[in-house]
């Protein structure tokens, strides 16, 4: 069962600069498909808003989920919905770990946070709620560890999953989907492509991402990604 860490260590970690999980915090506007379109479940929604409570500053709520979702996987074992949760709360627990100086065991728990994460994924692997779940969380992990902190394949899992639910949806499905899950797709995709040195397609992703969402804080956010990238050739 995860210990749960005092309200002081997570306010701290927020403090010294953790205060987003997305590629852009959703507007409400963002979160809305066309009807008939993919929906996320449910109680992805409901977690993701619980669990990303603790980047808005709001420890309570965190605290709180990461209780239901441990008493859920121990009551389950094999609830993959519950276990892609629980490896999540690992990797904001191991952010604090790294505000405290602990980067080696910040690093040892992130390890154990994507074991869960596969795990998760391995008893439902063609449920794309659970491993966008795992891709959100390995962009968290890029968000606030250095990248020669991380392995590899932290980047080659993002992308996997990324290319993975793109091919899904499908072109004209995409157009109709959530701006958020267009967005964050695209998004951690050219995240993950920049960071295995593959600048061309990182560009042309973000270049995919502006099209698809014009006039908002995705196409902002991926238009500075752009200048950084060519500004580093």
């Amino acid at each position: 069962m995860s210990r749960l860490l005092p309200f002081s260590l997570l306010a701290g970690m927020i403090l010294c600069g953790m205060a987003q999980a997305q590629f852009v915090w959703p507007k409400p506007e963002y979160n809305k498909p066309e009807p008939g379109v993919y929906q996320e479940d449910p109680f992805i929604i409901e977690y993701r808003k619980k669990f990303f409570a603790v980047f808005r500053g709001d420890v309570k709520t965190f605290q709180a989920a990461v209780k239901e979702i441990d008493a859920m996987v121990e009551k389950n074992p094999k609830d993959a919905r519950a276990l892609v949760w629980k490896g999540n709360g690992q990797t904001v627990q191991a952010g604090v770990l790294l505000t405290q100086g602990k980067l080696k065991e910040s690093l040892d728990l992130l390890e154990s946070s994507r074991k869960l994460m596969d795990r998760a994924v391995s008893l439902k692997p063609a449920d794309p709620n659970i491993y966008m779940m795992r891709a959100a969380t390995l962009f968290i992990q890029h968000q606030y560890w250095k990248r020669e902190d991380l392995p590899n394949t932290v980047y080659e899992q993002l992308r996997d999953d990324c290319l993975r639910f793109i091919k899904f949806i499908g072109p004209e499905r995409m157009k109709k989907v959530s701006i958020h899950v267009r967005g964050e797709a695209y998004g951690e995709l050219g995240i993950a492509y920049a960071a295995l040195g593959d600048k061309d397609k990182a560009v042309e992703t973000f270049e995919t991402l502006r099209r698809l969402n014009p006039d908002t804080d995705y196409a902002k956010r991926a238009g500075r990604e752009i200048d950084k990238l060519k500004q580093a050739q």
